[in-house]
């Protein structure tokens, strides 16, 4: 460290330059780190200074104690305490926690071994001061004016590299805000001593490809060329097609976890097409782009001695960056020439002798070069600010960073740091900033700074640790979550090397040969046993894997299923695998043959329907399905679906199953297997609890179809009887059992994690209100009011609600199962802790109003009662009813034993299932309220409103509303739904919504919203004006019985001017519906006007047919495709 910079240098080695400015620098900041400069040597001219402080190494003790102190002293300085004691209160606490977690191992400075300082752990306010402050601090950065306005998204409790990828993805979706940017760093746990801490691959989170061809050039960004090579080892594949603006995957790799390919969502995909106002058709031929947004990915920062490996941020543009330099630098797209060209900016410059723009003077070149810089660089700003994209251009951010650092010396006597290299703009003097002279170049902390390590050379020594199947990094990279010990358990344990057969009377007998069979056929029977090779023909059973999908996340699913498949039956001879996954559509009618297993993974499109990737396979189906051949095919199918879409919800994978069933197909491992996005956005988890179910049944069958060929070979090898011996008897005995028991564990392990599910993500709440009241007669909607207790919600979110099993229904399968409610339900699989009582099991676990599942429990009872219990009657009655049944034929009984029954019948119970449904109202706007229509005794903490429609037979709607009492006790979960981000700040820009129904409630919490932002944004008395607010143009669909509910709060919102248009359709028997109204003349310009020329949107919410003719309308009103037109500003919610 330089000795000017060291607050432990003693005088007479201080600077001999030392001015007041720099004295003052040292007075307040007791933590300096190193700029790389000596009075020998100095380095302002270098891009990365050689002695750069990074993150990622081990720090002495005492060190680590002494930042924190500087930093808690800061915090100090900066009033966060009330009084000197709670700061040496606090700092005592940290002290200790930094000798508590301190460990031995190799100190960098002086590499040597002692005790390295462990880390602390800061509050969310004082972490978020330590991030602004950091960034005031980064000397590289000339938006440090805003530093005050950076975010603080807290991931510190995420450990996984899947979990780090999906909250990163979900966290900058919602800080990129479409486009009005809200700085954010997103923080996750930091590095401890003697590990690499958290790390992302990315150098920014949007970056394109880059691809090296064998003749050197380069297809994309020249920069991400090593990276791009790095992600393709690790298993991405990239599009078929490469081209120039190809976005790299999200590659995260938490501590001791293994790295994650993470495709981002489209929403983060879209990128801005550079054009330019006055040459619009020379920039359309350029086709330039650029991503909308920065977020640096591979800096941490350093706050108070803990050192934050994985925290990237996220922030706006300033045009030069992408103008100046990200397309036009000669090492980067170097896209200058072409503009020239594309200018003609060489016209009679181009004289005899001089053929190309190269070959002109220096002088000449220079010209054109900053001509096509500066067009290029209004260009980009021009077309961020027709994307409604927040963006800075060079002269107002050197404009405001001058003003903020001017203010800053005014106050404290001395500058903050700067780095001239990268301050000064690439414009040169035109900017002011130019003409500034040199800034004090030094480093305090908090500081951002880069990872001693690389990410992928960090990878490049780990994975030699991790026991991996063949092509590891294809599972390392897609499978995710808890995937290495899915590898480990499917390659090793259960994989078909050849098939296996536990057999407990001759476990080490063998399976013929071939030519054993000839010589000895009796010696063998049929019976098949565990064996190393097979030496038989191999047969013609064989596995495809189909994909249907309009996005990527089916096929990356299918591609992971692709390589557990691959090692579940690697050396055998017996079953089959196709090379790669393919579509539906390759899917042909001469292979549903017998001996064909089909796995698919089928997403949806629009309302439920088959993506354009299936519409062939859905015609070849109507074809076979005309004929009454059964095929015998073997299929299973994982729905890639979101239960947000609660009408639609994979919708498409139900109609495949319908097809393959109707031509002759038979399900694998019962129906339609639930993934959802709405949980996991990539749903690893949901796969491989489908895998688990999945290779067993793979295994049996592979098995059965080689125990056939045996017994072939033996019939035909056999000439001395014709009929087969006792030991040719082929038994079931052992599979079955072995195949009930994994099926036992799976139920076991389903209900554990839903117990999980309940503790970790579900609050308690109660129903205090129905309006109007619940009755059979009653065909409308219903709103419901809940009381949450202390839980908040965001507007526009969702609400899951777990309708629980009344306490009278609870009372009496409880006396059926003749067991007292308190014992407890023996979950084998998990701690003792967390088996539930026989209580809470019925009442938040299972549905009592469904039937059982697969009656597996009637093996267990005995013959002699069998008598009047009929299997397809059962199969159709309710749980309750089943066990009032089986209470009253004397099965179960207090006297005798029944734990093996009730703990079966318990076990084939289903799952209760959560209702999904949009919140009806806004906290803010609810609390700000002066009196409700609740009465206060009902309930006193948060409130939230739903909108329901009455089903005659819905479990919530009837079922569960009918039969509880209010107050009712029961259980939620507040998640985002898909559109809330979109449409928060909607205020915007002109907004379109068309609901029917209960649809209107996610229509009444944007009101209550608009409502509440009004009420605090202008002063009593004085309303929002067009220039403040834009209104909303309402078109409603209801039963006249609905009606009464929406008239109070549309009543306020035309008070407040927030409705530009209101148009009411009640029910009617001209069948006049919304949809209809949308058409007509007056109406139609309004619309267009909003949507095609002041960029709205439109919202609708609404049944599935309503959906279907409310976008055939708009595209007749915008005379096009809606989808095309509008994209993402159409948003489409369907109940």
């Amino acid at each position: 460290m330089s000795p000017l910079l060291s607050n432990n240098s003693s005088d007479s080695a201080r600077c001999p330059f030392l001015t007041p400015e720099f004295q003052k620098v040292r007075e307040n900041h007791t933590t300096l780190a190193s700029t790389g400069c000596t009075k020998e040597f100095c380095q302002a001219g270098r891009a990365i200074h050689t002695d750069e402080p990074r993150i990622g190494e081990n720090r002495a003790v005492h060190v680590v104690e002494q930042e924190a102190e500087g930093f808690l002293l800061e915090l100090y300085n900066e009033d966060f305490f009330k009084n000197k004691e709670e700061f040496e209160e606090r700092l005592k606490h940290v002290q200790v926690d930094i000798r508590n977690n301190a460990v031995e191992g190799i100190i960098r400075e002086g590499n040597g071994h002692g005790l390295i300082g462990g880390n602390w752990t800061p509050t969310p306010r004082e972490l978020k001061f330590g991030l602004r402050r950091a960034w005031r601090n980064a000397r590289k950065c000339i938006m440090r004016s805003h530093c005050e306005e950076l975010e603080l998204c807290d991931l510190r409790a995420v450990t996984s590299s899947a979990g780090m990828a999906r909250d990163l993805i979900r966290g900058i979706s919602k800080a990129f805000n479409n486009g009005i940017i809200q700085p954010t760093a997103f923080v996750f746990p930091p590095r401890t001593p003697n590990r690499r801490g958290p790390m992302i691959w990315n150098h920014q989170l949007l970056a394109f490809a880059g691809y090296e061809a064998e003749d050197g050039s380069i297809l994309g960004d020249p920069m991400s060329v090593q990276l791009t090579k790095e992600i393709i080892d690790l298993g991405w594949n990239p599009p078929e097609q490469r081209g120039r603006w190809d976005l790299l995957p999200l590659v995260t790799m938490a501590d001791g976890d293994l790295p994650v390919i993470a495709e981002l969502p489209s929403n983060l995909r879209s990128l801005v097409e550079i054009r330019h106002p006055h040459y619009s058709a020379e920039f359309e031929k350029l086709d330039l782009k650029w991503v909308p947004f920065p977020a640096l990915t591979r800096l941490g920062f350093d706050i108070g001695g803990v050192q934050y490996t994985a925290a990237p941020f996220i922030g706006w543009f300033m045009d030069a960056e992408i103008g100046v330099r990200d397309l036009a630098d000669s090492f980067r797209y170097n896209v200058l020439p072409d503009i020239i060209e594309a200018l003609d900016l060489t016209r009679g410059r181009l004289v005899q002798g001089v053929d190309s723009f190269e070959d002109l003077p220096e002088y000449e070149r220079l010209a054109m070069l900053s001509r096509a810089q500066s067009e290029l660089n209004y260009a980009v700003h021009w077309s961020y600010l027709q994307a409604k994209i927040n963006m800075t251009d060079t002269l107002t951010a050197s404009m405001k960073w001058c003003h903020y650092d001017d203010e800053f010396k005014k106050k404290h006597g001395y500058r903050l740091p700067a780095d001239p290299y990268w301050l000064a703009p690439p414009q040169g003097s035109i900017v002011p900033l130019w003409h500034r002279g040199g800034a004090p170049n030094y480093q305090p902390k908090p500081m951002i700074c880069k990872h001693v390590e690389d990410p992928t050379k960090a990878w490049g020594r780990e994975r030699e640790d991790w026991s991996l199947a063949a092509k590891p990094l294809r599972s390392v990279a897609l499978l995710g979550e808890q995937q290495h010990t899915k590898v480990q358990s499917s390659t090793n344990n259960r994989r078909l090397s050849i098939l296996r057969k536990a057999v407990a009377q001759m476990p080490n007998k063998q399976l013929p040969n071939a030519a054993s069979l000839k010589a000895q056929p009796q010696q063998y029977g049929a019976v098949i046993y565990k064996r190393d090779s097979v030496e038989t023909a191999p047969t013609n059973t064989s596995i495809a894997i189909l994909y249907c999908s309009a996005g990527t996340i089916a096929k990356k699913l299918a591609n992971k299923l692709q390589e557990r498949v691959a090692a579940l039956i690697k050396g055998s001879s017996a079953v089959g695998l196709a090379r790669s996954v393919e579509s539906l559509d390759t899917l042909e009618a001469s292979n549903l043959t017998e001996d064909k297993i089909i796995l698919l993974v089928v997403s949806s499109t629009g309302q439920g329907d088959i993506p354009a990737n299936g519409s062939e396979f859905s015609d070849m189906c109507s074809k076979l399905s005309l004929s009454s051949e059964a095929r015998g095919f073997k299929f299973a199918i994982f729905g890639n679906g979101d239960s947000r879409y609660v009408a639609t919800y994979n919708g498409a994978a139900t109609k495949v199953e319908e097809h393959l069933r109707r031509i002759g197909g038979f399900p694998l491992a019962g129906g339609v297997f639930p993934g959802d996005t709405a949980i996991e956005a990539f749903p690893l988890t949901a796969l491989s609890s489908w895998w688990d179910k999945l290779q067993l049944k793979i295994r049996n069958l592979a098995i059965d179809r080689l125990e056939k060929q045996i017994v072939c070979s033996v019939e035909e090898c056999s000439s001395e009887s014709d009929t087969p011996s006792e030991s040719s008897t082929v038994g079931d005995t052992e599979d079955t059992e072995g195949t009930e028991d994994m099926e036992d564990m799976e139920d076991m392990q389903k209900y554990l994690n839903h117990g999980r599910q309940l503790r970790s993500d579900f609050q308690e709440a109660t129903l205090i209100a129905t309006s109007p009241e619940v009755d059979e007669k009653h065909q409308g909607s219903l709103r419901l009011t809940f009381d949450v207790g202390d839980t908040s919600y965001k507007d526009l979110s969702c609400i899951r609600v777990l309708p629980v099993s009344s306490p009278s229904k609870v009372a009496r399968a409880l006396d059926a199962l003749c067991v007292d409610g308190h014992t407890k339900v023996d979950l084998t699989l998990a701690n003792s802790g967390e088996n539930p009582a026989y209580e809470t099991f019925l009442t938040d676990f299972v549905d009592l109003e469904l039937p059982f599942r697969e009656l597996r429990w009637l093996r267990t009872i005995q013959p002699i009662f069998t008598k009047n219990l009929v299997k397809q009657a059962l199969s159709v009655s309710s749980v309750l009813d089943v066990l009032k049944l089986l209470r009253e034929e004397g099965i179960l009984t207090y006297a005798g034993d029944n734990s093996v029954l009730r703990h079966e019948l318990c076990m084939d119970m289903p799952l209760l299932q959560t209702r999904n449904f949009s919140v009806a109202s806004s906290l803010n706007y609810l609390k700000a309220c002066e009196s409700t229509h609740i009465p206060h005794t009902a309930g006193n903490g948060n409130r939230v409103d739903i909108m329901v429609k009455a089903h005659p037979i819905g479990r919530f709607s009837n079922t569960f509303l009918r039969e509880c009492s209010m107050p009712a006790a029961l259980k939620v979960r507040f998640v985002d739904s898909i559109s809330s981000d979109r449409l928060r700040d909607t205020h915007l820009s002109p907004l379109i919504v068309v609901a029917t129904g209960a649809g209107f409630g996610p229509v009444r919490c944007l009101l209550q919203q608009r409502i509440y932002v009004a009420q605090n944004e202008f002063p009593a008395g004085h309303l929002p004006t067009a220039q403040k607010l834009y209104g909303i143009s309402l078109f409603l669909g209801f039963k006249s019985s609905d009606i009464a509910m929406t008239t109070e709060i549309l009543d306020e919102a035309t008070k407040w001017k927030l409705i530009d248009t209101l148009c009411i359709v009640p029910s009617n028997a001209e069948k006049v519906r919304i949809h209809d109204k949308l058409k007509k003349e007056d109406i139609r310009q309004e619309l267009r006007l909003k949507l095609l020329e002041e960029n709205g949107m439109v919202y609708v919410c609404t049944n599935p047919a309503a959906a279907k003719a409310t976008k055939t309308a708009f595209a007749d009103v915008l005379g096009g495709n809606v989808a095309r037109l509008l994209r993402e500003r159409y948003i489409e919610e369907v109940f």
